[in-house]
């Protein structure tokens, strides 16, 4: 088949692109609204003639209607099965499809990762998600403003797999200069080069060339006027250039220093890291702008290095932002000249072989397709283990704390484990106690020290004892239950330890060392384990001849055992760095912002091949802290999703992000870093809020069911019951159109746990609500009192003066910092239940067809379809205080006294927060018309 991306197909697309706005259908669109073939075959030949189509047969005018065709089912089937969003300005699109030509850079690409073990599901989100994002930039900026557009990825999970999909895909389509903006790290931007080009340079009908350190001093094979930018030309470059005040000076020298190859220069900036160097952290109410901030503006604004505008421009320049906490980059500044992504915001769909911070914390929400308990692998570090660290890095000690030699232990089994498995490729642990160099050499000693004082026997003799309780709290099936929609149907099960002491004891044959170095210094490989402390202080080489800084072996120099490494270090490893292998973390860091947090989080990434194996330390404070940043995350994925649904535009309104109640606690990012943010108001629309901590005391619990108890009985005495017979909602009570007066009032008088935030500050979510109401945005509500479908005569029933409701079982998660004085259950709401108020009496077919083949993701659609999309609920539930369990990761409830559950659902259009404030920039200064030329504010 011809490859029909070709520019010059571009008409033919437009025209059936136009056919299907109007409502044209595919059969009519298949013979261009003609009666047979003759009358297409002519009106085909007129197109030629008349709108310069090129010469079509039949034939390749249907394999074009097709391929279109195609190209439009895949991506309402993606959107709506993979969550990827795209939130874009009024501005028209291009047509851009995936390339079909085998011998294209996109499908080479796609065929090589496919080699390397990518699953076609993977390669398809990645296909779908590059030609959505490719289809927002343009090959012609010069009678328009340079396109701005931020791609929201996920930590550890393949970005630069993804930046080098959207390059080969753009290179196909006529995009000729590729610059990738690389932090500020020397070493890992020469990583990202070499990968790129081993990536892209696969010999078909592109060819890829690499220019190294860009300057218009450069030698003359890389001087522009010596390359080929024509529009026939096969030829495509790329230059990864530091965030560096220097390489971006010359780099811009570089472009501009040939007039004439300027203007055939069809540039795609990618700023990877986009959060990172490049914000403007100066006053921006002065103009004031950060020197590297400044050249990246000047960069993609077709100035000159001193940031002044020049005669000469590009044929296209398009900037696009890669990054994972995209806080600063849409909280920052939004002034026409800065890079606030005014043209498009991305979310790239994650893997189902992923774990990120949702999987691993959890996270729930009545409005969002993602919802998980949180995976069974973190363990906590005690305050007096804190102390001990704390000695350590001081000086005072050389004893590590018990949690420590835990992770090691861990470490060692999960080492001879993947070994076992035939595993080959480099396990790390992570030890992230301190950003203090003097800090990470003495963990190092102390590590060290700790080899000497135990024998293998007792390590050996602890590690047993740890892998048969870990592998017992956290098995195969807790994994299967925890991520039901997990991507890999197979995996591996746990050996026994009996199969692991013998390659536990290969590892502990050999003293903890550095690396070691051969006759020429290169690195060499032992079956035991690696130390390495990775900070800027350790560049060369120690007084042993080792090599002390992290350095894998590549993959034409892999051992034939896969080489273990415990890896100490502060800022080097807070991004950027990938740890490969990464199967324990002991992370002890003291982060108050919510960007760098999340940057630290090495642990989240692929784990295909040993999802059984990782496990994370974290202190009590840092475990809340990732369980916010879960959400925090969520949330403005799911907002961006709602804005696109909305149709709502980057360029007028500013996405939402939830922000802490207390800065103590943690802030999004640093003040001078989200200077255009200003609250947005006090806003709970669209949040899902439930209890899952309880006060295990008799006389709170007791009151809280008494106070319910009385509650439901004024309900009763209201002419406002309905019984709901439905099967969706047969085990449940509902009360409808319940004026707020009464639920406001038994929140006011319930006794809540401390630790939840949102109904601890009950008062302004109460005084939100009021507004709302007097609005007229939220309707009367409706109470439900939900239970088991068959609960016991004796005590598994709650009775009511109208009916009776089963109790539920509930029991609390295995985690060792919790006493018995508080009660987490992880989660209280059945998701079904969030319909159960649903009336299906007269309703179309569709609604009960919905109801009936219920799934999480579509309560929302649901609800709307029954005209309860203002209508918010209060969920009530009754949990057995003699709750119990056989799940090894969970314990038996074990309360003093029956505990009632509470859930408060509040619709909305918009996704909101759970319990805090948002903020969102500020765009009242900055407005965008449909053309993307700058209007000015006259206030």
């Amino acid at each position: 088949m011809k490859n029909y991306s070709f520019p010059n197909y571009y008409k033919c697309r437009d025209w059936i692109i136009d056919a299907r706005k109007n409502g044209i259908t595919w059969e009519h669109i298949e013979y261009a609204n003609c009666d047979s073939e003759d009358r297409l075959y002519e009106f085909l030949k007129i197109q030629k003639m008349i709108n310069f189509w090129p010469d079509l047969s039949v034939d390749d005018w249907k394999n074009i209607v097709h391929l279109q065709k195609e190209a439009e089912e895949k991506a309402v089937e993606f959107d709506e099965d993979h969550g990827q969003a795209i939130i874009v300005d009024e501005a028209e699109g291009n047509n851009i499809v995936a390339p079909t030509d085998p011998n294209s850079s996109w499908q080479l690409y796609k065929n090589n990762l496919k080699r390397k073990g990518f699953k076609d599901e993977t390669l398809n989100e990645m296909e779908r998600s590059t030609e959505k994002i490719l289809r927002r930039l343009s090959k012609d900026t010069t009678s328009i403003l340079p396109i701005k557009g931020l791609v929201i990825g996920n930590v550890q999970s393949g970005k630069t797999a993804n930046m080098a999909a959207l390059m080969a895909m753009a290179a196909d389509w006529g995009w000729n200069m590729f610059i990738i903006l690389s932090g500020t790290i020397e070493n890992l931007r020469k990583q990202t080069q070499t990968r790129l080009f081993q990536d892209l340079d696969l010999q078909g009908n592109l060819y890829w060339r690499s220019l190294e350190h860009l300057s218009k001093n450069t030698d003359i094979s890389q001087k522009a006027q010596s390359l080929h930018f024509e529009e026939d030309s096969k030829q495509r470059y790329f230059n990864v250039c530091l965030k560096n005040p220097s390489r971006l000076k010359k780099l811009i020298q570089w472009l501009q220093a040939d007039k004439n190859k300027q203007k055939q220069m069809r540039i795609l900036v990618i700023d990877d890291e986009a959060d990172q160097a490049g914000i403007n952290t100066a006053d921006i109410t002065t103009n004031e702008k950060r020197t590297i901030n400044k050249l990246i503006c000047a960069l993609v604004n077709g100035n000159n290095e001193k940031d002044e505008s020049i005669d000469s421009k590009y044929k296209a320049m398009n900037y696009i932002g890669y990054t994972a906490t995209p806080y600063a980059n849409v909280l920052n500044d939004s002034k026409p000249e800065s890079l606030y992504p005014k043209n498009f915001i991305s979310t790239l769909s994650v893997s189902k072989e992923y774990f990120g911070p949702q999987q691993i914390f959890g996270y729930s929400g009545a409005n969002s397709n993602v919802e998980y308990e949180g995976l069974d692998i973190v363990r906590t570090i005690d305050n007096s283990d804190i102390d001990d660290i704390k000695d350590i890095h001081n000086g005072y000690s050389t004893q590590i704390p018990r949690t420590l030699e835990q992770s090691i232990e861990w470490f060692l089994c999960g080492v001879a484990c993947m070994r076992l498995w035939k595993y080959k490729k480099p396990i790390t642990m992570l030890i992230h106690t301190s950003q203090k160099t003097d800090h990470h050499e003495n963990i190092a000693k102390s590590l060290q020290e700790w080899r000497k004082r135990r024998s293998s026997d007792e390590i050996i003799k602890r590690c047993k004892i740890l892998w048969e309780e870990e592998t017992s709290i956290f098995s195969l099936s807790r994994f299967k239950e925890e991520y039901t929609d997990y991507g890999c149907p197979e995996i591996n099960s746990y050996p026994s330890f009996e199969n692991l002491e013998g390659e536990i004891r290969k590892l502990l044959s050999h003293n903890i060392t550095n690396i070691p170095l051969d006759n020429e210094y290169e690195p060499t490989y032992h079956e035991g384990i690696h130390l390495c402390i990775d900070n800027y202080r350790n560049n060369g080489i120690n007084d042993e001849g080792m090599q002390v800084r992290l350095a894998y072996p590549d993959s034409n120099n892999m051992p034939s055992t896969a080489p273990a490494f415990i890896v100490i270090g502060g800022a080097t490893l807070s991004r950027g760095l990938t740890l490969e292998g990464l199967i324990s973390s002991y992370f002890l860091r003291s982060v108050n912002q919510a960007d760098t947090l999340m940057q630290m989080g090495r642990w989240f990434g692929y784990r295909k091949g040993y999802e059984l194996i990782p496990r994370i330390w974290l202190s009590e404070k840092t475990y809340d802290q990732f369980r916010f940043l879960s959400e925090l995350d969520q949330d403005l994925r799911d907002e961006i999703q709602e804005m696109e649904i909305l149709g709502k535009s980057p360029s007028q309104y500013g996405p939402r992000v939830k922000n802490s109640p207390k800065l103590s606690f943690i802030r999004i990012t640093a003040k001078n870093r989200m200077q255009s943010a200003k609250p947005a108001d006090m806003d709970y629309s669209g949040s899902f809020t439930q209890t899952q901590f309880f006060v295990n005391n008799e006389s709170v619990l007791k009151h809280n069911i008494k106070i319910t108890e009385s509650f439901i009985n004024q309900l009763g005495s209201c002419e406002i019951t309905k019984p709901c017979n439905e099967k969706h909602a047969g085990h449940a009570k509902i009360w409808r159109n319940v004026k707020f007066a009464h639920v406001k009032e038994y929140l006011k008088s319930y006794m809540f746990s401390d630790k939840l935030i949102v109904f601890k500050e009950i008062d302004p979510f109460i005084e939100w609500i009021e507004k709302m109401t007097q609005k007229g945005d939220i309707e009367d509500w409706n109470v439900i009192v939900s239970g088991r479908k068959n609960g016991k005569e004796d005590s598994g029933v709650w009775r009511l003066p109208f009916g009776t409701v089963n109790k539920v079982i509930r029991t609390r998660k295995n985690l060792d910092y919790m006493d018995s004085e508080v009660i987490n259950i992880g989660a209280l709401r059945d998701p079904r239940d969030i319909i159960a108020d649903v009336d299906l009496e007269n309703q179309k077919e569709s609604l009960i067809n919905e109801v009936g083949m219920f799934k999480s993701k579509k309560a929302k659609i649901i609800r709307r379809m029954a005209g309860l999309e203002s209508t918010p609920q209060l969920i009530i539930y009754m949990i057995d205080k003699n709750s119990d369990t056989k799940s090894k990761s969970r314990r038996k409830l074990d309360a003093v006294a029956d505990i009632v559950g509470l859930c408060v659902n509040i619709p909305g259009g918009k996704s909101g927060t759970n319990y805090a404030a948002t903020v969102s920039i500020d765009l009242k200064n900055n407005i965008f018309d449909d053309e993307g030329d700058i209007e000015a504010d006259e206030n």
